[in-house]
């Protein structure tokens, strides 16, 4: 190449190089972690990190113990009773249940109750007794016409049995000469609790059932023996109702001979105890 080709492109050449340098600049720096400032930056942020953990853990617990408190607090009221103020709710009902009646008090348990000596027991007869057809050992009764009481207590009712035998027979139309006879005995009465007694006693009084309201005959036993108790007699037939009452034996005895002691269905009858009788109720 000519010299002056040469100097022709110098220019070129210089513009070339120039273009050259423009476009290779020098590589910027990069930060890197031995910089303090980003060595700074990092720790200031994990420190950042590890208080934001530390406050999260913080609460987590404190929650934690809310709840335990909370849960503490209600087992406690449960635990006790309730002691709210609060009145109940009120419940309409249709009628108001009854109160409940009081339970009766405990019996204090079984007491003796002593029937005394003396005492007099009335009963009425149910059926016909008559020397006619009546046997040594026939089984009679008769009802008690009023309450038995002893201390305020009813021993034995009005309807309960005073049980007894046939103990001496005569009859006039069997045994001529004879004086017609009729012995009544008493040994049992039915208490109110349906239970048995025995008991001993005597016939001391005898009246017919009245039907016009008289007063029935009275006796005092043991002290007038073979007094009067009654003199009815029927005409028709003979038999004489009631008669003489032997008070020692508590036999009844026609006043003549060949009649019959008749004592009909209704008649009253005392009974006077010689000896106390002991109830257990």
């Amino acid at each position: 190449m000519s010299y002056q080709k040469r100097i022709a492109l110098f220019p070129f050449l210089i513009a070339a190089f120039a273009l050259a340098a423009c476009g290779q600049k020098a590589p910027e720096q990069q930060p890197t972690a031995e910089d303090p400032a980003v060595q700074a930056q990092i720790e200031e942020d994990d420190e950042l990190k590890t208080r934001e953990e530390e406050l999260n853990r913080r609460e987590a617990e404190l929650a934690l113990k809310e709840k335990e408190a909370d849960l503490a607090r209600r087992e406690a009221a449960l635990s006790k009773p309730s002691t709210s103020s609060k009145p109940k709710p009120k419940t309409t009902t249709t009628a108001s249940a009854p109160a409940p009646a009081p339970k009766p008090a405990a019996p204090a348990g079984p007491r003796v109750y002593t029937v005394p000596a003396g005492t007099s027991i009335e009963v009425q007869l149910p059926a016909t007794i008559t020397t006619k057809t009546a046997k040594v050992g026939d089984r009679i009764s008769a009802s008690l016409t009023q309450d038995l009481v002893v201390d305020g207590k009813v021993v034995a009712r009005a309807g309960n049995l005073l049980q007894g035998s046939v103990n001496e027979v005569i009859s006039g139309s069997k045994k001529i000469g004879g004086t017609p006879t009729l012995g009544l005995t008493f040994d049992n009465l039915t208490l109110a609790d349906g239970s048995d007694a025995t008991v001993n006693g005597t016939v001391t009084q005898v009246a017919a059932k009245s039907d016009k309201g008289r007063d029935a005959a009275k006796i005092a036993g043991g002290a007038v023996a073979g007094a009067v108790i009654g003199h009815q007699v029927d005409g028709d037939k003979g038999k004489i109702i009631g008669g003489l009452l032997g008070a020692a034996a508590g036999t009844l005895a026609a006043k003549k001979t060949g009649t019959e002691v008749e004592l009909p269905a209704g008649t009253v009858i005392g009974f006077t105890l010689n000896s106390p009788v002991n109830v257990t109720m």
